[in-house]
C-alpha cells in the first residue's frame, strides 16, 4: 500500500512537471529565439567592459558617504532600551532623505548615465559597432544586450550599497542583529525604488546614446537632467511661488515625480511613518509635501507629519514614468535600427 502511494505521488509530480513544461514551452521558445539568442553574448561582453572591481571599490563608498555623514548625528534614543521595530523606525528616519537624494539620486543616476553613454554613440564613432552589426545578430538584440548589461550593473551596485548601508547603520547605532532584520523591509523598499530609477535612467541614457553622436554629449545631457531634477526645481518652486501650481509646472518636474514614487514605496511597505523630521526635507527638495502639519478637523489634534500636495497620486507618477521608460526603450531600438553606421 505504501509503495503504491509513493508511485501515485511520483506519477502526479511527473505529470505536473510535464504539464508545466508543455504549457510554458512556447513562451520559453519565443524568449530564446527573439530575446536571448545571441543577446547573452552582448550582455556578457558589455558587462565586462563597464564593470570592474576597481570601479566598485570607488563608486560604492561614494554612494555611501552622505548617508554616513547623517549617521554622525547622535540619535535621541538608547538603542539598548527599544524594540527592534522602534530601532528600525529611527534608523530609517536617519537614512530616508540622504539615500533618496544622494545614494539613489545624484550618484546612482550619474553612474548609470556615464556607464551607458558610450555604449552606442562611442562604438559607432570608433567603428566598433560596424564590426558588431556585421555579425549574425540584429541591431535590436545589440541594443537590448547593452541595455540589460547596464541594468544588471545597476542592480548589483544598488543592492550592495543599500544593504551595506543598512548593516553599517546598525553596527554604528547598536550592533544588534535583530535591529538589522527589522530594517530589511525598509531596505527592500529602497531596492525596489532603485530598480525603478534604474529602468528609467537606463532608458533615457540608451535612447540618447542611440540619437547623439558623442558619448560626452550624452553624459552632459544626463547630468543636466539630474541637476534640474534634484537641485534646480527646488529653487524654481521658491522663485515662482503660486505660479508653480497655477501653470501646473509639476507636470514637468521630474524631481517631484521621483519623490512621489519614493514615498509610494515607503508607504506601501509602511517603513517610514509620517514625521516632519524627514518630511520637511522632502517638502523642500521635491514638493511632495506642504509645510503644514496634518490636523484633525474635528478635534484640532496634530496627527503627525506634513500634508501632501497631491498633484499626482503616487501610483500615477510611478505608472507614467514606467510608460515613458518603455517608450524610450522602444525609441532607442528604433533609432539604432534606422541609424546609418559606416566608417
Amino acid at each position: 500500500m505504501k509503495k503504491l502511494s509513493v508511485n501515485i505521488i511520483k506519477n502526479i509530480k511527473t505529470k505536473s512537471i510535464a504539464f508545466k513544461e508543455k504549457r510554458f514551452l512556447p513562451v520559453n521558445a519565443w524568449l530564446s529565439e527573439n530575446i536571448f539568442k545571441k543577446t547573452d553574448i552582448v550582455i556578457k561582453k558589455t558587462y565586462r567592459d563597464i564593470s570592474s572591481l576597481k570601479k566598485g571599490l570607488i563608486v560604492i563608498p561614494i554612494m555611501l558617504v552622505v548617508p554616513l555623514l547623517f549617521l554622525l548625528i547622535p540619535p535621541a534614543i538608547d538603542f539598548g532600551l527599544v524594540s527592534p521595530h522602534h530601532a528600525a523606525t529611527v534608523n530609517s528616519f536617519s537614512l530616508v532623505f540622504p539615500v533618496f537624494f544622494w545614494t539613489l539620486g545624484i550618484v546612482f543616476t550619474i553612474i548609470i548615465g556615464t556607464s551607458g553613454a558610450p555604449l552606442i554613440a562611442e562604438e559607432i564613432k570608433t567603428g566598433t559597432m560596424l564590426i558588431l552589426i556585421s555579425k549574425p545578430i540584429t541591431r535590436t538584440r545589440i541594443f537590448l544586450g547593452k541595455y540589460l548589461a547596464v541594468f544588471l550593473l545597476g542592480m548589483v551596485l544598488s543592492f550592495i550599497a543599500i544593504f551595506s548601508l543598512g548593516w553599517i547603520t546598525v553596527l554604528i547605532n547598536s550592533g544588534n542583529i535583530d535591529h538589522f532584520i527589522s530594517l530589511i523591509p525598509f531596505l527592500t523598499a529602497l531596492y525596489l525604488y532603485s530598480l525603478f530609477i534604474l529602468f528609467l535612467f537606463t532608458s533615457i541614457t540608451m535612447a540618447l546614446s542611440s540619437i547623439l553622436k558623442k558619448s560626452k554629449t550624452v553624459s552632459v545631457v544626463i547630468i543636466l537632467i539630474i541637476i534640474v531634477s534634484f537641485v534646480a526645481f527646488q529653487f524654481i518652486r521658491g522663485l515662482v511661488g503660486d505660479f508653480y501650481e497655477s501653470f501646473q509646472l509639476y507636470h514637468f518636474d521630474l524631481g517631484y515625480h521621483l519623490g512621489n514614487v519614493f514615498i509610494f514605496f515607503m508607504e506601501t511597505f509602511n517603513v517610514a511613518p509620517p514625521s516632519i523630521s524627514w518630511q520637511n526635507l522632502f517638502a523642500l527638495l521635491t514638493g511632495v509635501y506642504k509645510f503644514t502639519n496634518i490636523i484633525d478637523p474635528d478635534q484640532r489634534i496634530d496627527l503627525g507629519g506634513l500634508e501632501k500636495t497631491n498633484y499626482y497620486l503616487p501610483i500615477f507618477s510611478l505608472l507614467i514614468w514606467i510608460i515613458i521608460a518603455v517608450l524610450l526603450l522602444i525609441f532607442g531600438i528604433y533609432k539604432l535600427k534606422k541609424r546609418e553606421i559606416s566608417i
